[in-house]
């Protein structure tokens, strides 16, 4: 999955898909990696194509994958 950086601590996944918004993820390179590691960005994907949704998907620095 594509994540375009946006500032130190801000990243983005742009739009594709079915996406109604983007997902825009805060949190440090380090902690990036880890998120990378489990399906949190999936759902973060999946979360931006819900009815209703505004500007962004937001991810925490404490995102993990949910259940």
């Amino acid at each position: 999955m594509e994540i375009k950086k946006v500032s130190e601590y801000e990243w983005e996944i742009p739009k594709h898909g079915g996406m109604r918004v983007p997902a825009r993820i805060f949190a440090s390179e380090k902690l990036v990696k880890k998120i990378e590691q489990d399906r949190t960005l999936v759902q973060a994907a999946n979360v931006a194509h819900l009815k209703g949704i505004q500007r962004y998907s937001y991810v925490m620095p404490d995102a993990h994958e949910g259940y």
